[in-house]
């Protein structure tokens, strides 16, 4: 999906999209490679996790019951139906909580999970725009997973066989970099900007008959949690 629409409004103001695709157009003028910025907010609802909470929460209720009946804090005769009664109560607590709170949702999913799902929408997004359609297959993939803060830079095989994979750190340092100092769009700048000096580094100069065979807006990744 291309610039202006869902997730990225939410995020970038139309000045900010500009500036992206300037600096797309910049980096490509002197490199025959690619560059397609992809941003999601997540790459994965995570709502499964929603039932995790629903456990947690239907175990605080039933400790909570056994926490009254233990010291007394209530007059209450508690009886079977009681702690059935107080287990629901908790579990439906606990889904609310999660289903509402998005990032308590994601602060208890595993790192692994995180990167396993980061992985796998970054490789659809690299297959669903064709990233790979370009003449001398150098085309580049700049994935942002938001809510996760993770990058992935997938370089199609005209790129991967003359650029380390260890110099797209500093690709995606940068874009990290940006997300966590509020800095967004100018984490997306300078990483275009490194990617396209990189290439030029390794060989990839522009050709004389250079067209632009992908667009140069970010795209929307969507998937808000």
């Amino acid at each position: 999906m291309l610039c202006g629409m869902g997730i990225l409004s939410r995020y970038f103001s139309d000045p900010d999209l500009s500036e992206i695709k300037l600096a797309v157009k910049e980096a490509e003028q002197k490199t025959s490679g690619e560059i397609v910025p992809y941003f999601a907010e997540s790459s994965h609802h995570y709502n499964e996790w929603n039932w995790f909470f629903a456990f947690i929460g239907g175990g605080f209720g039933g400790v909570s019951l056994l926490a009254c009946d233990y010291f007394h804090l209530t007059g209450w005769d508690f009886g079977s139906l009681d702690a059935v009664v107080f287990i629901w109560i908790g579990a439906i607590v606990g889904f609310i909580l999660s289903y509402f709170f998005a990032s308590l949702r994601l602060f208890i999913v595993p790192p692994a999970f995180k990167r396993l799902f980061v992985n796998l929408k970054a490789k659809e997004a690299f297959i669903e725009e064709e990233v790979f359609r370009t003449k001398n297959r150098t085309g580049i993939l700049l994935y942002i997973s938001f809510r996760e803060r993770v990058v992935r830079v997938l370089p199609d095989s005209g790129i991967a066989k003359v650029v380390p994979r260890s110099e797209w750190e500093e690709a995606v340092r940068l874009i990290v970099q940006g997300m966590k100092t509020h800095k967004r769009k100018e984490g997306i700048v300078s990483s275009i900007l490194f990617c396209g000096n990189l290439l030029v580094k390794y060989g990839l100069s522009i050709e004389k008959d250079d067209k632009n065979e992908i667009s140069d807006e970010i795209r929307d990744g969507g998937t808000q949690l």
